[in-house]
């Protein structure tokens, strides 16, 4: 009891909103999808980055490691989903990207929050900001076999994240009523992400066992070993390597599905990776955090 008790006030709230998604199509409740996507992706995350980024004490260098650690955490990522696509005789278009991405924003903000305060939250949101740039740029132009310059310039997180780093960069702080306004739209975040993603859930089927559950522990593997060679590489110690670690584990986005779903990309194959890797990770998830010293 005593392993399992400190990690319920991280995982709990996690689980208690992603099931309201998931009641809240059971019950046959009305859910806009595109309305909510938007809503998050246009206002939400943006004035979640900027004011969590600009109120944090986080300084110009430790962003620059964040931003640094991201990049290479994708990086061995890749390389070794490449592996495990040349290995296992799987499509590189079709699964190289939802072993790559993990649900960084939907749930590893909330796990950032909850198990390392505020500053693991803003750690969390730099990886999330280059993440889902790498998402809408590589990840995009891998499915679709082009270049999407012209979406990726029009996501405003991009240009929330370059904002975040001008103020910190140059000591700059905004306005206290400019900073609660940000607070305030951006608390909406994080609940609407969770219960989009227990919406997303309940919507999805899992096809395919076997295969669907092989895939679930293959991402989660391709993730975590990313992030440990991150950390072993860079040397990173403290509340970033832990970040990195926990933000690395994450289950395969649902974006993956998504984009799975818009270039006919095996899409009920990465359904079921989606699923049964979210489901082993409220069981990994804990362990991880135990071991990093969340007790």
């Amino acid at each position: 009891m005593s392993l399992v008790s400190p990690l319920v006030p991280v995982v709990l709230p996690v689980i208690f909103c992603a099931a309201i998604g998931v009641f809240w199509v059971r019950f046959k409740q009305p859910f806009d999808h595109e309305f909510v996507r938007r809503i998050v992706l246009w206002i939400g995350a943006p004035a979640l980055i900027v004011g969590t980024l600009s109120k944090t004490a986080i300084s110009a260098e430790l962003l620059a490691q964040v931003l640094l650690a991201s990049f290479c955490m994708l990086g061995f990522s890749a390389m070794f989903a490449a592996a495990v696509c040349v290995l296992f005789r799987l499509s590189v278009r079709d699964f190289l990207i939802p072993l790559i991405f993990g649900n960084f924003g939907n749930m590893g903000l909330p796990l950032c929050l909850f198990a390392f305060g505020e500053e693991g939250l803003a750690i969390g949101l730099g990886i999330f900001l280059v993440t889902t740039i790498s998402h809408f740029s590589f990840g995009v132009a891998v499915l679709s076999g082009k270049a999407m310059v012209k979406g990726m310039l029009s996501s405003p997180i991009i240009y929330a994240g370059v904002l975040a780093c001008i103020l910190i960069f140059n000591h700059w702080t905004l306005p206290l009523s400019i900073q609660n306004s940000l607070s305030l739209l951006g608390g909406m975040s994080i609940p609407l992400m969770l219960i989009t993603l227990g919406v997303s859930l309940s919507s999805l089927r899992l096809q395919g066992a076997g295969k669907s559950l092989g895939l679930g522990c293959l991402r989660l593997l391709v993730g975590l070993g990313g992030g440990v060679v991150t950390v072993y590489v860079l040397e990173l110690e403290g509340m970033l390597r832990n970040v990195v670690l926990l933000q690395s584990a994450t289950p395969a986005a649902v974006f993956n599905y998504l984009l799975a779903m818009q270039y006919r990309r095996e899409p009920d194959t990465v359904a079921g990776m989606v699923v049964s890797s979210t489901l082993i990770s409220f069981i990994s998830i804990p362990v991880l955090l135990y071991f990093l010293g969340v007790r």
